[in-house]
């Protein structure tokens, strides 16, 4: 999921200010960094260790109240709530991948929980064993045989590449939140993504605090989980688009 505290146009500059960065660092990167396809990891690092810093400032202690307040049931509706609300950027990035079906099933989804699940904070679709799928428009571009790029870390973002970069931009249009310019830029929609942000933070909270006890390097471990969940991301589209890829010839991502 992308940060919710950018607005689209604040998430392209930030995005292409990072890649102007980005370019003025290459020349300063070691050969085991670009055998890794990580030509910028200098700069990478230090963004790195700037988000590090804002987690642990502001999102990791402001999860710690969330669950302190709430039970299992809330959290799980607030998740479900925008996991519902998601529902209109899968459905637009399936169509664009030919997968017809699937997005068929994610409209059904969508109207199902809206309706019945009270704005999605109940899942009764998946009661109904109406399947839930997940895609972007990075793997959108992934599927017309765009290429990834260099691996780039993200202020506040996270961790990416120029193909997932511009599909975070891209994916903010059929974003409902963002339909309605007026009520983007309210009070409420930012209270809501500020929740978001903290769900994630939440539902995330074993997997950070794993990369930081575990990793010998916390960087090379958050790249590595990062390219292997884009990996698996895309041999489920190229399996649900019945091409017979060959899985094995993929490059290993240290």
């Amino acid at each position: 999921m992308t940060s919710p505290f950018l607005s689209p146009l604040r998430a392209r500059a930030l995005i292409a200010s990072c890649l102007a960065a980005l370019a003025v660092s290459a020349c300063a990167t070691s050969p085991e960094a670009r055998e890794a396809n990580d030509p910028f990891e200098p700069l990478n690092r230090e963004i790195y260790d700037f988000n590090i810093a804002a987690d642990r400032a502001v999102l990791k202690p402001a999860s710690q109240g969330y669950r302190a307040v709430t039970n299992q049931p809330v959290r799980d509706g607030v998740r479900n709530f925008f996991t519902n609300l998601n529902q209109p950027v899968v459905f637009a990035n399936l169509v664009l991948q030919g997968r017809f079906e699937e997005s068929l099933e994610t409209v059904g989804r969508f109207s199902v929980n809206t309706v019945f699940g009270l704005g999605g904070v109940f899942d009764v679709a998946t009661m109904e064993e109406v399947p839930r799928h997940e895609t972007d428009f990075g793997l959108t571009m992934a599927r017309w045989g765009v290429g990834e790029g260099p691996y780039i870390m993200l202020p506040f973002l996270g961790p990416s590449n120029p193909r997932d970069g511009i599909g975070r931009i891209a994916d903010r249009y059929p974003y409902p939140m963002n339909w309605n310019s007026d009520f983007s830029s309210s009070v409420e929609a930012w209270s809501l993504r500020g929740l978001n942000a903290v769900e994630f933070r939440d539902r995330h909270g074993d997997a950070f605090e794993s990369f930081e006890r575990s990793a010998i390097d916390p960087y090379v471990q958050v790249r590595s989980a990062y390219r292997q969940a884009r990996r698996a991301g895309l041999r489920r589209m190229e399996l649900n688009n019945g091409e017979d890829e060959d899985f094995e010839n993929l490059p290993d991502f240290d």
